[in-house]
């Protein structure tokens, strides 16, 4: 039968529509594990998205179609994420009912639950956990409008989009797939991007806490061009270490005073945590996004809240060929790409049941 692909998983790449860039990885499943095809990134002029947005969607489609030509990848089946203020998560406890009655019961409470109207949004939930007569479930809702904005900007470009994601439940996909021992301890996994940042509380192989924040590198580059007199784009570059004539001394203070208003947000939404989940105690936090390579954020988050903070590393557990993907540029891009490799982990018809 394999010879005719029947019993095979559909190819799929992960494709990452982010506020500053767009982000695509595709990944190889065989009898070794998983191997890295290819991965690209292109840059998106500032403001094209939003606020999580798309403003421009003919200029973001070309964007994806640059950057998977870039890339090389030949399939045409993507998976793609959304976040931000249109998206909710929830852990929402329910009496145990049976697998058949459970949609109908998810949808009764939702209404309880959520911010949105629910006819406006796509649905969606998992069984986190059972105790007694009570069933713990993670209720999903996305606005309508955003996904299929973002699907249609996909599809703009070619693509046909197989599963939609959430970017916090992309990261903990990256990170669970590098982590596969269960340390029984609660791990914050953070993705700062651009705009956003995405917050995932993950224990026992189970999202026990979500929140997004509209923080985000940004709000440095925006501080380094202000207290410098500079362009954006020259304050951008900067701030990535590139040699634009800014000394790096010179843009510190702009980048301690935003590190603090990052941890005061850190702190939010640990006390969101606090008071939702009273009896977990964080024991690590895993940063990833663009932002999260900005030197020494690590060890001043972990110094902040005296838990242990490291970078993401998403391809630790895949394999990847050195002569093609130098090791220092898989150091350099991985926290970036940790959205890009979630979803390119994703195939149509994998939730489990």
């Amino acid at each position: 039968m394999a010879l005719f692909g029947l019993g095979k998983k559909q190819a799929t790449f992960g494709l990452d529509i982010g506020s500053s860039s767009v982000k695509v990885v595709e990944l190889a499943e065989g009898r070794g594990g998983l191997t890295l095809l290819s991965f690209a990134t292109i840059a998106l002029p500032r403001d094209v998205i939003g606020e999580g947005t798309i403003k421009d969607p003919s200029v973001v489609a070309e964007a994806i179609k640059e950057c998977v030509e870039k890339a090389g990848i030949k399939t045409k089946t993507a998976v793609i994420s959304v976040s931000g203020r249109e998206a909710m998560t929830k852990r929402v406890p329910i009496p145990k009912v049976s697998p058949k009655e459970l949609a109908d019961a998810i949808w009764l409470e939702a209404e309880h639950h959520i911010p949105f109207a629910v006819d406006d949004v796509f649905l969606d939930y998992q069984v986190v956990g059972e105790a007694g007569n009570t069933m713990d479930v993670m209720v999903v809702a996305v606005k309508r409008v955003k996904v299929l904005e973002y699907v249609a900007a996909a599809e703009e470009a070619g693509l046909e989009v197989v599963v939609v994601d959430l970017d916090a439940f992309a990261i903990q996909n990256q990170y669970e797939m590098n982590n596969p021992g269960d340390s029984g301890e609660a791990v914050a996994i953070i993705d700062i991007g651009a705009s956003f940042m995405k917050t995932n509380v993950i224990r026992g192989g189970a999202s026990i806490f979500a929140r997004d924040v509209p923080f985000g590198g940004h709000h440095y580059t925006e501080a380094i061009a202000q207290r410098l007199n500079i362009p954006f784009e020259k304050a951008e570059a900067a701030k990535q270490g590139q040699e634009v004539g800014v000394n790096w001394e010179d843009m510190v203070p702009a980048l301690e005073s935003v590190s603090r208003d990052l941890s005061l947000e850190v702190q939010r939404t640990f006390d969101y945590f606090a008071s939702a989940a009273e009896h977990e105690r964080i024991g690590k936090i895993v940063l990833s996004g663009g932002c999260a390579r900005l030197a020494g954020l690590d060890e001043f988050l972990s110094s902040s809240w005296g838990i242990p903070a490291e970078l993401a590393r998403p391809f630790q557990g895949v394999q990847v060929d050195a002569a093609r993907f130098p090791a220092h540029e898989i150091e350099r891009m991985g926290p970036a790409l940790a959205v890009a490799v979630g979803l390119g982990l994703r195939r149509p018809g994998d939730k489990p049941a």
